[in-house]
């Protein structure tokens, strides 16, 4: 209690001195009010005045341009007329030298308002004429409303300390709803709703009415089950006595992560909540207090993020990454019940000849009609996604092979008999399909998906626009699938940095002090169990789906960044470091500025590097090689 007090006499301190300023305030703000707004009008009228009397003055220069200095009276008369009923201001005509004219003179005092406004004749200014009044007026006045403004401050403080004496009287007196209300308004900016030890309501806020639909008198005295109604928003079910063992608790605690609020005009909004119980000076529970905000836009915003991390945003069919999720979901289930699942990879023919010859805007919208043609002809079970480019997965579910291949042959003569029509010309496509099927042509998601790309390279190489179903026993697709597996492990080899290089020296024709060193760069994969892998096993396979510049640079970088080792390694002055590159590397683009940009960070002498390639490679890419 006597903290309390403490507390309160400071409070007492600091209302007396908001009491004083705000007096102050008032006494003050007044007559500056005053001032600024009489002032201004004072200069818009003399404003106005000096531009009307400029142009009536210029309408007499133009009549007679070359004698208007000389003709005074004329001039007197003009600006000793009345401007809306305001006395004859001082006026004083110059002309374009700022010699003085003609004057209209008149008693300003020691303040004065001046404005000034061109004469003009043919569009040249050729003078100005001057406006004053005296401020005197103004600032007599504003004298008489500072004394208003202080003695409306006295009245005012007056009364300031009338009600801060009566509220210190109060002070004690409303001590133990202060408690109750220091929580609630501690949480103003959310929702909040506080109740008495049988969970009636005593108070909500604005942010509670607006969320609920219920007004605090209408709130008031109610259970509050009955104005906070609390569902599960994956299930729309009610949430059984969620307040109970939460307000009663010791505790602060939260409902749940995916509670609801079901409003009063039984519409629903997402919330997040906090229950925590309210106590007295002995720490007894006398209440509680429910706080919640809406996380309607926060939880949509979540679910928009979901969705695009799991959808193509051109096609609005799902990606990669989430096809791949539900084919080993699939497989999951044919594992755990007599049900069989197909998977086809699709291919869309002369695709790059549209997006070369319209543009990719054109290729965008040949996708999306496609995909919507696509989706239209499988069914609501299927499961249709945009794998990259132009190729698409399909997971037929719970679908036998024969049904598969009618469903295919359907999606091929539906994309054969449809035209594409772009800016006066009309495209005709194909597609190659390939059919795998989950549980008999491999039992993981790797070797499903491998099946299925088997099958679709088996279809483009028998001519394209067909569908192909896997056979283990096929020799090419063998192939093919060896080789897939061996872009899935030099991909791996990169990312996990398990390529190493070795080097040969040559032996040199001639001998001495300035013949140098000549060594060869021999690249290996390290396998999985640490051993070593030659070229020849893993190279084709990167030749042919473009994996060598990824390989190439990789030595580049690595040679560049060891040559000083390399020196050291083999005790020599000028040491020629010979590499091989790849022809698909030397078309690769921004491959040259690559390697120039290595020499220059590795700061390399002339000659270090000696870039080795095969004759075929060189005449394919007479330029590049060049």
């Amino acid at each position: 209690m006597q903290a309390h007090r403490r507390k309160g006499r400071k409070r007492v301190s600091i209302i007396d001195w908001v009491i004083v300023a705000t007096a102050l305030v008032i006494a003050l703000l007044l007559p500056a009010g005053y001032f600024s707004v009489k002032y201004g009008a004072l200069a818009a009228a003399v404003h106005t005045e000096a531009e009307f009397k400029a142009s009536t003055i210029s309408q007499l220069i133009a009549s007679t341009p070359e004698l208007w200095r000389f003709q005074e009276h004329r001039l007197q008369e003009l600006i000793q007329r009345h401007v809306g009923g305001q006395k004859v201001a001082a006026t004083r005509i110059l002309d374009q030298d700022g010699m003085e004219v003609v004057a209209l003179s008149q008693p300003l005092g020691f303040a004065t308002l001046t404005r000034s406004a061109g004469l003009f004749d043919s569009g040249v200014q050729v003078g100005r004429i001057e406006v004053s009044r005296s401020l005197y007026d103004l600032y007599l006045n504003t004298a008489g409303v500072l004394l208003l403004g202080a003695l409306l401050g006295t009245v005012v403080f007056t009364l300031l300390r009338m009600l801060r004496r009566r509220t210190k009287r109060l002070n004690e007196a409303l001590f133990q709803e202060k408690e109750r209300a220091e929580v609630t308004l501690h949480s103003i900016g959310d929702a909040v709703i506080t109740i008495n030890e049988n969970e009636i309501i005593d108070y909500l806020n604005p942010a509670a009415a607006k969320l609920t639909g219920w007004t605090l008198a209408e709130a008031q005295s109610r259970p509050v089950h009955e104005v906070l109604r609390l569902i599960d928003e994956q299930t729309m079910e009610a949430v059984a006595d969620p307040l109970q063992s939460k307000i009663t608790s010791d505790a602060e605690r939260s409902f749940g992560a995916q509670i609801a609020l079901l409003r009063r005009d039984g519409s629903s909004i997402a919330i997040e909540e906090n229950a925590a119980p309210i106590r007295n000076r002995k720490g007894h529970v006398i209440g509680g207090v429910i706080v919640f905000h809406d996380v309607s836009a926060a939880r949509s915003m979540a679910q928009r993020l979901t969705w695009q991390a799991t959808h193509d945003s051109l096609t609005g069919l799902i990606n990669r990454r989430e096809f791949e999720r539900l084919t080993e979901a699939a497989i999951a289930t044919t594992q755990n019940a007599d049900k069989q699942h197909v998977v086809c990879y699709l291919d869309l023919d002369q695709f790059k000849i549209i997006n070369d010859t319209c543009g990719h805007p054109a290729g965008d919208e040949l996708l999306k009609q496609i995909a919507a043609l696509l989706q239209s002809k499988v069914r609501v079970s299927d499961t249709l996604a945009r794998l990259g480019g132009d190729e698409f997965g399909l997971l037929l579910d719970g679908c036998p092979l024969d049904r598969a291949r009618l469903i295919a042959a359907d999606l091929l003569s539906a994309v054969s008999e449809y035209r594409f029509h772009w800016e006066g010309k009309t495209f005709s496509i194909g597609v190659s399909i390939g059919l795998s099927v989950v549980g008999l042509h491999g039992n993981n998601r790797a070797e499903v998906l491998s099946a299925a790309d088997s099958a679709l390279f088996a279809a483009k190489k028998q001519g394209r626009n067909r569908v192909f179903v896997y056979h283990s026993a096929d020799v090419d697709l063998a192939n093919h699938k060896h080789q897939m597996n061996w872009v899935t492990r030099i991909q791996q080899a990169l990312e996990q940095e398990r390529l190493t290089l070795y080097y040969m020296r040559y032996l040199p024709l001639k001998t001495g002090p300035d013949a140098g060193v000549h060594i060869e760069v021999l690249l290996r994969m390290i396998d999985e169990k640490g051993g070593l892998i030659l070229p020849g096993s893993f190279l084709p396979a990167a030749e042919r789906y473009n994996l060598m510049p990824a390989i190439d640079r990789w030595v580049i970088r690595t040679v560049f960044s060891r040559y000083r080792e390399l020196v050291q390694q083999f005790d020599c002055g000028p040491l020629t470091c010979a590499v091989n590159l790849s022809g698909s590397s030397l078309n690769a683009e921004g491959f040259f500025d690559f390697i120039r940009e290595q020499a220059i960070e590795h700061d390399l002498p002339k000659g270090a590097i000696c870039f080795e390639i095969t004759e075929t490679a060189a005449i394919n890419n007479l330029r590049q090689a060049a």
